[in-house]
C-alpha cells in the first residue's frame, strides 16, 4: 500500500470513528452513512491508485480463480482483481534465469505457491491483514504491517521469483516441493 493510500485509509477510519463517536451525542445512525462513505473511499482510491507496474502484462478481473502453471509463459505480470484465489505452481513453469516478477493487487484473496528447491523466492506483501503459512506452519499474522520473505537460496539461485501483493486481506501459503 502506498503512503498516499495509507493516508486516505487513515483519514477514512478517523472520520468513521468520529462519526460513531458523535452518534453517541446526537441522533444519527452511523450505519446509514457507512456504505456511502465506503463507496466514496473506493472512488478516491481508484482515482489516485498507483499506475500499473507492468502495463503490457496486466490482467484485470473482478473475481475468480487463477492457475499459473505449465500453460503460463513465464514473464513479468500483474493481476488486479477484487477477490479470488491464485495458485502458482513453479514446478510446472520453465522459469528463465534471472528475476521473474508477479504482482497481485486485490481486495481479498488466497495465494498458494508451490516452490521447487532450485528457485529463489522473494515476497513483498502489503495489506491490512496478511496471513502467511510456510509448509503448513503459521509463520506470520500481521495486521496493518507488511510482510517480507526471502528464501535461503535467493541470493545464489539462478532462477528467482518475486511475488508482490497489495491487498486488504491476503492469505499466503508457500509449499516447498
Amino acid at each position: 500500500m502506498t503512503k498516499r493510500n495509507q493516508q486516505i485509509l487513515a483519514a477514512f477510519l478517523i472520520g468513521l470513528g468520529l462519526l460513531y463517536f458523535a452518534a453517541n451525542f446526537i441522533n444519527i445512525d452511523p450505519g446509514d452513512l457507512f456504505w456511502p462513505l465506503a463507496l466514496i473511499l473506493v472512488g478516491v482510491i481508484l482515482i489516485f491508485r498507483p499506475k500499473s507496474i507492468m502495463p503490457d502484462n496486466s490482467r484485470y478481473l473482478f473475481a475468480g480463480d487463477i492457475n499459473v502453471g505449465k500453460n503460463w509463459q513465464a514473464a513479468d505480470e500483474e493481476v488486479r482483481m477484487f477477490a479470488g484465489d491464485i495458485d502458482i505452481d513453479l514446478r510446472e513453469i520453465n522459469l528463465p534465469e534471472g528475476d521473474t516478477n508477479y504482482a497481485v493487487r486485490f481486495f481479498a484473496g488466497d495465494i498458494t505457491l508451490f516452490l521447487p528447491s532450485d528457485v529463489g523466492l522473494k515476497i513483498t506483501s502489503n495489506g491490512f491483514v496478511v496471513e502467511v503459512k510456510i509448509d503448513g506452519d503459521a509463520k506470520s499474522s500481521n495486521v496493518m504491517t507488511g510482510y517480507e520473505y526471502l528464501s535461503d537460496n535467493y541470493d545464489t539461485a539462478a532462477k528467482k521469483f518475486h511475488l508482490t501483493t497489495s491487498a486488504f486481506a491476503v492469505d499466503l501459503k508457500i509449499l516447498n516441493v
